[in-house]
């Protein structure tokens, strides 16, 4: 069955104890000690080193990754052999990938994979350390990363959300249904299938549009519809328009089938990214093809 997907921001954060560590992460293991470095520490400016931040694209919201921007100050280009994010919220660094010549003054981004079942314990919404540890031929290098927009954060809480909302239901997108009339509406259908287990509430207050689709004489839907985790099937018909009817639409990435879901499990509120597979975009895709007669 699909799965839920998101990437989105948690209102009230609903994390689970008793956390679980992704691929090949040892939730056991140690943080590793800091290395020693000549740019550790706050740097003032024009201070030889490194500075760093954190950055993510809708691009790498739909990928699963964010990446780390490092600005090489250092006073001589810089191949990095080995790029390293620390976070005390995660139970070891994440390892940066394309790795590449950084020449003195420039500034390059370098993908890192995000934890797709993190721990979400308490730590996980604990900030503290944030550190990028570069090495290379002529040295190692750290130094604190700016995270302004809260990248990790945001991508913990919305994956122990989902992971919590998946406890109770599962939320995907069927077929989108329409006349293929030139101006005419569709029916997109949100099916939540309970899991079964008693004891949870899952009540789906609103959906927001996207630039692909939107809601038909209003800003976004609001459902109003109660989940009972032990509970029937629940089949939610949304009516919906073509947002826009220009090319530029459909390059819109996985943005344009994935939409954000208010919701409040057992009375928390949160948010989730619900993308339609494959199949189901195609529906939704030629539904406003023909819609708008492209």
């Amino acid at each position: 069955m699909g799965r839920t997907r998101l990437a989105g921001l948690l209102l009230a954060p609903v994390l689970l104890g008793g956390g679980c560590t992704g691929p090949g992460q040892d939730a056991a293991a140690p943080t590793p000690a800091p290395v020693p470095s000549p740019s550790a520490g706050p740097r003032e400016p024009g201070e030889p080193g490194l500075a760093a931040e954190l950055r993510q694209s809708s691009l790498d919201v739909a990928r699963g990754q964010m990446q780390v921007w490092v600005e090489n100050r250092t006073g001589a280009a810089l191949l990095p052999t080995s790029v390293r994010y620390v976070d005390d919220r995660l139970p070891g660094p994440l390892v940066g990938e394309r790795l590449r010549e950084v020449p003195d003054g420039a500034r390059f981004g370098f993908v890192l994979a995000l934890p797709q079942r993190p721990g979400c314990g308490p730590a996980a919404s604990r900030l503290g350390r944030q550190e990028v540890r570069v090495r290379a031929d002529g040295g190692r290098w750290s130094a604190p990363v700016d995270d302004e927009t809260d990248v990790l954060g945001r991508h913990l809480a919305a994956r122990c959300l989902e992971r919590a909302v998946d406890r109770a239901v599962e939320l995907r997108w069927l077929a989108v249904r329409h006349d293929g009339r030139r101006g005419s509406t569709a029916t997109m259908v949100l099916e939540a299938r309970p899991s079964g287990t008693p004891g949870h509430v899952v009540d789906l207050d609103s959906v927001s549009g996207t630039p692909l689709l939107g809601a038909a004489g209003a800003a976004h839907w609001s459902p109003g519809v109660r989940v009972v985790s032990d509970g029937p099937v629940v089949r939610v018909r949304l009516e919906a328009r073509a947002a826009r009817c220009d090319d530029h639409v459909f390059m819109e990435g996985g943005g344009s089938t994935a939409f954000r879901v208010g919701l409040r499990l057992d009375g928390e509120p949160g948010q989730l990214l619900v993308r339609m597979d494959d199949r189901v975009s195609a529906s939704a895709v030629a539904f406003v093809r023909e819609s708008c007669g492209l």
